[in-house]
């Protein structure tokens, strides 16, 4: 777009219609505490760093999705497993980065069997007695999501506190 001046010189204004600005994002999340036969799974995650920190399988809601659905496809896409929903745990929140926040929920799910196919996303995964949990190295998220979780239900308080409380590192 050029504008005249008022001796006859074009000069170049800058519209700001086109310029891109960092925009502020909300997501939200699903995960879900698997548990067969006392244990509990833990995927390790591919990722960009190479760290490969621990996590439980979830992810983000597809537009539309329901929470539960979510919970339940994101087990089955990252994992192989058709799984149960037995309870929440609870809800966390998370800042990512200065401009990204992520909310979520965590659900309590049964597997009745311990046969895993891994998606692309992870690169092993471990069924871990409860007792063991506190040995792996957890997504800075998951960790920051099991220490701030809400107790929103008397399960919730209970997991909360077999997890976070009595395995602090």
């Amino acid at each position: 777009m050029f504008a005249r001046s008022s001796n006859n010189k074009q000069r170049k204004t800058r519209t700001l219609t086109n310029r891109r600005y960092p925009t502020e994002r909300m997501g939200m999340s699903v995960k879900c505490m698997v548990f067969c036969d006392g244990d509990i799974l833990l995927l390790q995650k591919k990722d960009r760093e190479g760290l490969r920190p621990w996590e439980f399988p979830g992810g983000g809601l597809e537009f539309g999705e329901d929470l539960q659905d979510a919970a339940l496809r994101e087990v089955r896409e990252e994992t192989g497993l058709t799984v149960e929903i037995l309870d929440v745990a609870g809800l966390w929140s998370y800042k990512r980065s200065k401009l990204q926040f992520l909310t979520g929920l965590i659900f309590i799910a049964k597997a009745k069997s311990k046969e895993v196919v891994l998606s692309d996303e992870h690169t092993d995964f471990a069924w871990v007695k409860p007792s063991e949990f506190y040995k792996y190295r957890l997504q800075d998220s998951l960790r920051k999501a099991l220490e701030n979780i809400q107790e929103s239900s008397e399960k919730g308080q209970e997991l909360r506190h077999y997890f976070v409380d009595t395995f602090k590192a």
